[in-house]
């Protein structure tokens, strides 16, 4: 039988990569009405309400309470050596655990948003930017908004220093569902804690045997789809999903397969892809969303696909996409690479490799 993804579904896959069993199935216990919003491997636990949706975009953890209201969360980790050369040439005290936070967030969070915001305007909330904890962790929380986009954008972030890493919390919402949510958003930092690497239990996909795998691939696609679709063997099988999709455990960058059936007569790839359009301006706002490329056409597995090229912006991170599209017996298929931008280039030779040897039957 064959995977059939409604719309919604298939969008939040494709361009979101929202897990699609929300990393909820898990035997560990999570407070009464949360779920789990942390991705795979995450060393923390973020616990978002039920009635938000999760989005755990690969490397990425987070949750948005639904697409007519604007609310996300998102937690985002780096590693502190890595900014530490940036923090001595401006003489920050590196002993000093509130002064590397307060370096870190001027320079790695806010610095990002001045650059989108109209005339680099930002206005800070002085009284509630004021120092906490994470679940134990020195961490300072910072409140301000920007108007980007035409729209006032409020954030709430806390930035904490744990075991080498700065941890982020970011809750970004319009002036009147910041308001609406706000408490929420305080409820998940107040049940945020660190723990062992977070694994959601397998969907227990049963893959293709790999007997017909190109030399140095490997299957990544089972019985219930009407494609061969390979990946690379040093590549990671994501089990947790109901796409099949395979990603690089170095920088997280991925491969998907999403197949969509219309729930019209016929739908061409171009109608297809600009209804992706749509949403993804929605979801990010169009300063989140930017087109690059969307003429190439190639073969993908003996039929002719477009190929689309976009950035777009999920839980405060921009990500770089190419999707191959193509139309198969009434149903559209989307393969989606997806990278930051400094991996982007990394793997082409490798995605190369994937859309070559992929296949339709």
């Amino acid at each position: 039988m064959k995977l059939y993804v409604r719309l919604l579904s298939v969008l939040l896959c494709a361009v979101m990569l929202v897990s699609m069993v929300s990393c909820a199935n898990t035997s560990e216990e999570v407070p009464v009405g949360t779920q789990i919003a942390s991705c795979a491997g995450a060393d923390y636990r973020l616990y978002v309400p039920t009635s938000w949706v999760v989005n755990t975009s690969y490397g990425v953890s987070g949750a948005y309470r639904n697409l007519a209201e604007q609310s996300t969360v998102s937690v985002n980790t780096y590693r502190y050596y890595d900014y530490l050369a940036g923090m001595m040439s401006d003489g920050i005290k590196t002993e000093e655990s509130a002064a590397r936070i307060e370096w870190f967030w001027s320079n790695q969070c806010l610095a990002p948003i001045a650059s989108r915001a109209l005339n680099g305007e930002v206005t800070c909330v002085e009284e509630e930017c004021v120092p906490t904890a994470l679940d134990g962790a020195n961490a300072k929380q910072y409140r301000y908004s920007a108007l980007i986009n035409g729209a006032t954008l409020h954030f709430l972030q806390v930035v904490a220093e744990h075991e080498n890493k700065f941890y982020v919390f970011t809750f970004t919402a319009t002036a009147d569902m910041f308001e609406r949510h706000r408490a929420e958003a305080d409820q998940m930092l107040k049940s945020f804690i660190f723990a062992d690497p977070y694994e959601p239990l397998s969907d227990e996909k049963q893959l293709d045997s790999g007997k017909n795998a190109p030399e140095g691939m490997k299957s990544a696609f089972g019985d219930d789809v009407a494609y061969c679709f390979y990946v690379p063997q040093s590549w990671v099988i994501r089990f947790n999903e109901q796409i099949y999709s395979a990603y690089v455990a170095e920088d997280k960058t991925s491969v998907s397969v999403v197949p969509y059936m219309p729930n019209v007569d016929s739908m061409s790839v171009a109608e297809y892809f600009e209804m992706s359009r749509v949403m993804m301006e929605k979801t990010a706002g169009t300063d989140g969303y930017e087109l690059i490329s969307d003429t190439e056409k190639v073969d993908l597995g003996g039929r002719e696909a477009t190929v689309y090229e976009f950035r777009f912006r999920v839980g405060g991170v921009d990500y770089h996409y190419r999707q191959y599209i193509a139309a198969y017996k009434s149903m559209i298929y989307c393969l989606t690479y997806t990278a930051t931008e400094d991996a982007f280039p990394l793997h082409l030779g490798e995605l190369d490799a994937i859309v070559q040897v992929f296949q339709f039957r």
